[in-house]
């Protein structure tokens, strides 16, 4: 972004070149003729004396707003991935990056002008079935949004999202196939549309294959390793604990496989695993654990890029709403239930 707010389209437009010809004259003055130098030079003069036609939209800068109950700006996790990526394909295009965070607001000030006040001309958002309102108030500022990892049907905001329902089931299906039927699912202890879709593709399998479905054997828990240790101190405790469960959440699925070998119980021999992973994670456990899949810094990256190619587009092109898929990876965590072995 330019001095005071002026953007590089509102440069462009009072210098009569294109955007691309102000991002090199700003980044890099000799990349570029002499009469474009001038041009870009003359607009900025007039911009931030108050006499060009440039305005205070931000169309530079991208926003991340995490809005939601199970997402924030750790570092680390989903969220910091698709940050990150966000933040990639930004700085491909000469823009920035800047977090929001909506409960820091002036009072009585809208969304839409905190928004804009902090000049984002783009949005990112993270937000959950309760945020209808929050979708409303972006809507009406006119800001490209893309909400991530949340279908919904604003007709005004786009989002983009890996669905894992179908994947979801497959995993469970490849458990069934192994002789499994006592099949544990853990997921987050606050619901939302990701974990709601997986645990209906586990469900889903379970009906497919007439298995009943057993309430104790569903867990929430945080999604974090202690999460994992807990769900694993509890089923194994029932009276006829699973032989195989699957984590709908990465660090919850190294926290298992940590405490499973604490207490000695063999994976895949006694115990078979499937977790999810959104980057590398299923690596990092010993063994290598199978896996329902998505790729976080690709839907990250690709965010990004949707949201600059908004920022220069047509103001009233039909938001995008994408659907990509997650993949389902055999490794080395899941094996026959060990009745099919003694059978």
């Amino acid at each position: 972004m330019a001095r005071h707010g002026s953007t590089v389209r509102d440069i462009a437009s009072v210098a009569g070149v294109s955007a691309a010809s102000v991002s090199r004259a700003l980044r890099d003055p000799n990349s570029v003729s002499d009469r474009t130098r001038k041009l870009v030079r003359g607009a900025l003069v007039k911009l931030e004396s108050g006499h060009g036609s440039g305005t205070d939209s931000g169309l530079a800068t991208i926003g991340c707003l995490f809005a939601d109950a199970t997402s924030g700006p750790r570092f680390g996790g989903f969220d910091a991935t698709i940050w990150g990526g966000v933040a990639r394909a930004a700085m491909s295009h000469g823009t920035e990056v800047l977090l929001l965070n909506i409960d820091r607001r002036a009072s009585g000030e809208s969304v839409g002008e905190m928004i804009r006040r902090r000049g984002v001309g783009a949005l990112a958002v993270r937000v959950d079935d309760r945020a209808g309102s929050l979708l409303d108030e972006i809507a009406d500022a006119g800001i490209p949004t893309l909400v991530v990892a949340h279908k919904h049907d604003h007709p005004k905001i786009g989002y983009i999202r890996v669905a894992s329902r179908d994947t979801s089931r497959d995993a469970v299906n490849h458990l069934i196939h192994l002789g499994h039927r006592r099949i544990g699912f853990c997921r987050n202890i606050i619901a939302d549309q990701d974990h709601t879709n997986r645990r209906d593709g586990y469900r889903d399998a379970l009906r497919a294959h007439g298995i009943e479905h057993d309430p104790d054997l569903e867990l929430a828990v945080p999604a974090d390793a202690e999460g994992g240790v807990t769900a694993i101190d509890r089923l194994l405790a029932l009276p006829a604990p699973p032989t195989a469960i699957y984590f709908a959440d990465p660090l919850p699925t190294i926290g298992a496989l940590r405490r499973l070998h604490e207490l000695g119980v063999r994976v895949p021999e006694e115990l078979s695993v499937v977790g999810f992973d959104d980057d590398n994670t299923r690596v990092l456990g010993t063994p290598v654990y199978t896996a329902v899949c998505q790729d976080a810094p690709a839907l990250g990256l690709m965010t990004g890029q949707l949201l600059c190619r908004a920022m220069r587009g047509a103001p009233d092109a039909p938001p995008p709403r994408i659907d990509l898929e997650s993949y389902f990876e055999v490794n080395r965590s899941t094996g026959p239930a060990p009745s099919a072995l003694n059978a």
